[in-house]
């Protein structure tokens, strides 16, 4: 069996929800052995969240932490900060999620844990980052979006719209950690060094606005929701409503793809009509009533075979069992979603279940040389 790529890299988790669940998930996948270690009777909050299975697993719980094993310890006593000290010796990085300072109130900060190990990568994922002035001010993914911007241009001219997708979380928080990990890494490759990753996951949306921001730069025009190019000013791309209430979607930008488009609707005398401004109205409104003649599947048929960058809006059940992604392994027999990136040298695998609260502690801690007559008197002080 082929080598995973990150396999030997030991990675502590003590992230906590959805933005370093994702992270070391996809470290996981890659071949990681992620280690999370979570509070004693407690555990990781994603436990809790429904729904959940006959047996009383959560389904984001499975979804996140398939191959990671679990560990008890309670950093509020000086033997559990120990314990994590130990721990993070042997380790090559460690990503946590609380509010910025936490970790060091609690002695067990960076500074604490790279005189440990210098080598160690200490990732902190935080909702602003750890300074500025927002550095205390609590949130959730729907308030960085509307911190950085990105919320007041997504919708329509009615208002901004709730992405259904936690943006700022899995891209801001747990991509921008992921690429903090392994760039991280290969600096220490050169230097033996480990170093602190500040990932806010504010600022990991803000980056995502480039070519607005740039186009802002430029023209000095503020992106406004059902606006510009990409965003709904134009009827060559966007949503439209089919004859049983389904959708389709349109990205036909380029004049080769609407034209074809156009050919499909049988409204060929409207290609000049493209990317004239004051068109857009009326081209609009011919394009929807001529969506709503028939419904979505049958525009997919009629699509199907014409380069015209139209397709149907699934919801999560039929992507699911779309044949493209069952070809591509994305999509398991039992619903669990397949590995990315693809690397064809040394690929990743889906690893398995996710550990029952704290089932791998012993392990663990027998593997720190703990003995099991110590192990006993840590988990009778309640300290695992």
């Amino acid at each position: 069996m082929t080598e995973q790529a990150l396999a030997g890299l030991r990675v502590l988790d003590l992230s906590r929800l959805l933005p370093g669940g994702y992270a070391t998930l996809l470290l996981a996948d890659l071949g990681a052995d992620v280690i999370k270690v979570e509070e004693p009777g407690v555990g990781d909050g994603i436990r809790h969240y429904p729904p959940f299975r006959r047996d009383g697993e959560s389904g984001a719980h499975l979804a996140l932490n398939r191959g990671k094993r679990s560990i008890t310890i309670d950093l509020r006593t000086e033997l559990g900060r120990e314990l994590l000290t130990d721990l993070a010796a042997g380790s090559d990085v460690l990503l946590e999620s609380f509010r910025p300072g936490v970790m060091d109130r609690l002695g067990v900060g960076y500074d604490a844990l790279h005189a440990a190990n210098p080598r160690l990568i200490y990732i902190a994922i935080t909702g602003y980052g750890t300074d500025g002035p927002y550095r205390d001010v609590a949130g959730h993914d729907i308030n960085y979006l509307a911190h950085a911007g990105a919320l007041s241009f997504s919708g329509t001219a009615d208002g901004p719209h709730q992405p259904g997708l936690q943006i700022g979380d899995l891209g801001g928080g747990g991509l921008m950690a992921v690429v903090a990990v392994l760039a991280a890494l290969h600096a220490r490759e050169r230097s033996g060094e480990g170093q602190f990753c500040d990932v806010s996951m504010t600022d990991g949306v803000l980056s995502w606005l480039s070519i607005h921001a740039g186009s802002y730069a430029v023209s000095g025009d503020v992106p406004r929701p059902g606006g510009g190019l990409l965003g709904g000013g134009f009827a060559c791309y966007g949503v439209y409503a089919c004859a049983d209430g389904r959708h389709v979607a349109v990205g036909a930008l380029e004049p080769k793809f609407f034209a074809v488009l156009l050919d499909g609707l049988g409204l060929a005398h409207l290609a000049d009509a493209h990317l004239d401004p004051a068109r857009q109205d009326e081209l609009r409104a011919t394009l929807a009533a001529v969506f709503a003649s028939r419904d979505r599947d049958e525009w997919a048929e009629v699509f199907a075979e014409r380069d015209a960058c139209v397709a149907p809006v699934l919801d999560v059940a039929e992507a699911l069992t779309q044949p493209h992604f069952r070809a591509r392994d994305m999509v398991a027999a039992d619903g669990s979603l397949g590995v990315v990136p693809r690397l064809t040298g040394t690929p990743g695998r889906g690893g398995a279940r996710p550990s029952p609260l704290g089932a791998d502690t012993e392990a663990v801690l027998l593997d720190l040389g703990r003995s099991p007559r110590q192990i006993a008197q840590l988990r009778a002080a309640g300290v695992i």
